[in-house]
């Protein structure tokens, strides 16, 4: 299924809720004369379809779900991988571009600490190509010193709050072995992904909120890359 189209079933509450919004404003601008309002309503439903149309570049069109990047942001000699992820599987092929194998897929997804409205009617919608282990967030089912990369896609920014992300970041650090990386994938709360998505920017989180937390864990940026000018991955070690 496409991206835009996944995009869509994910937060049709808010698509149909914006349209039919924009609709009534330019219904009352039109009765009223009101120029202003009419504009208004246009741009508010125009910028809902192109941030369908962004999701359709970004799922469907560039390098994002080849993975064909991954490869330049975790150790050349990854022997072993996990993956984390709220009960959808990662929009990045990881099996096709990280070396070594994985030990462990991990599904957070529990409805408290890790949830929303739209992960809800996501995964009541897709199904799974890969089984994962149902576990909390804050107790990850690895071993210490098990992993040479753990890559958490589109997934961090679905634990809900400061505290659970920090003993959410502390769990996967205690999975890393010592030269071990972290691959974290997120749209950021910026400027690109403003233009893109408008007020649902606000669903994803500020880099400075990444760094924070990299901090808190005991983790530094090794690298960053922007895989498309919505998505940016970082690179997380172990600070000396």
């Amino acid at each position: 299924m496409s991206g835009a189209i996944r995009i869509f079933f994910y937060n049709w509450p808010i698509y149909l809720g914006t349209w039919a919004a924009a609709a009534a404003v330019v219904a009352l601008g039109a009765h009223l004369g009101a120029t202003l309002l009419v504009v208004g309503g246009v741009v508010a439903a125009l910028w809902s379809v192109w941030s369908l149309a962004v999701s359709f570049y970004i799922y469907d069109r560039s390098l994002l779900a080849g993975g064909t990047w991954v490869a330049k942001l975790v150790p050349a000699g990854t022997e072993a991988w996990a993956a984390i992820d709220a009960g959808l599987d990662a929009e990045v092929d990881l099996d096709a571009s990280m070396p070594g194998h994985c030990i462990a897929r991990l599904d957070i997804y529990d409805g408290a600490v890790v949830g929303r409205g739209s992960v809800e009617r996501a995964r009541a919608r897709t199904p799974r190509k890969h089984v994962a282990k149902l576990c909390p967030a804050t107790a990850l089912a690895l071993p210490d010193a098990s992993c040479d990369v753990v890559a958490v896609v589109f997934t961090a920014h679905e634990v809900q709050t400061a505290d659970d992300r920090d003993r959410f970041f502390r769990e996967v650090v205690r999975a890393l072995r010592a030269d071990g990386r972290v691959l974290l994938v997120e749209h950021h709360r910026d400027l690109p992904n403003f233009l893109a998505f408008g007020p649902g920017f606000l669903h994803f989180l500020p880099r400075r909120e990444w760094l924070r937390v990299a901090r808190a864990a005991g983790m530094i940026v090794r690298e960053t890359m922007h895989v498309t000018p919505w998505v940016t991955a970082l690179a997380l070690e172990k600070a000396a």
